[in-house]
């Protein structure tokens, strides 16, 4: 019978890995990285790759899914639940942007759509995480009691893949980001209202 403390490394080892292909990732591209760039990166051998994932692929699903979550939470932390609706949106909003901001390489990668079919999926179960967010805000409290209306996953899901295909479009171009928030925020509110 394993222990907690026998899971450990093994756990440290993927997540190195998963490190690995990040670095990678923001180093040359997705497209680019080789099994020994990211083995290189997370000072692990091959083996221990092909103990953790089948291929490249799959690892990269895993990131996506790893880096999303920690988004997720930091974008879940960084609302007021308190606060009135509208600041909610504008709070949401605010970090959404600053964490696709601080990793445009990854931000890119996560939306390339020549990646598989595997890889799409798993960005698309992605955006989905987020409009369920957007969806238990608006459905909450502060917006009930300023008479804001119920709206479905499918219209949250339109909001949130909007947003970020526009992001996505703004740092493939080298864009500040900032200029799209109150833009943002504006449709955000105006399909809410």
């Amino acid at each position: 019978m394993s222990s907690a403390a026998d899971h450990a490394p093994v756990e440290e080892q993927r997540t190195r890995l998963l490190e690995g292909l990040a670095a990678s990732i923001r180093e040359k591209g997705l497209a680019q990285t080789q099994l020994t760039d990211i083995v290189r990166h997370a000072r692990a051998s091959r083996r221990t790759f092909y103990k953790h994932f089948p291929d490249k692929d799959s690892c990269f699903v895993e990131l996506l899914h790893r880096v999303a979550a920690e988004i997720q939470a930091r974008l879940v932390e960084a609302i007021d639940r308190e606060a009135d609706w509208q600041t909610q949106v504008d709070q949401a909003v605010d970090r959404y942007l600053a964490e696709l901001e601080a990793e445009p390489e990854l931000t890119l990668t996560f939306a390339s759509p020549s990646l598989g079919e595997r890889i799409v999926r798993a960005q698309r179960e992605a955006i989905e995480q987020y409009a369920v967010l957007v969806k238990e805000l608006a459905d909450g409290e502060a917006f009930r009691r300023a008479g804001v209306r119920e709206i479905s996953l499918e219209q949250a899901y339109m909001l949130v893949s909007g947003l970020h295909l526009t992001v996505v479009r703004a740092v493939d171009r080298g864009e500040d980001l900032a200029p799209l928030a109150p833009e943002f925020k504006a449709v955000f509110k105006a399909v809410l209202a």
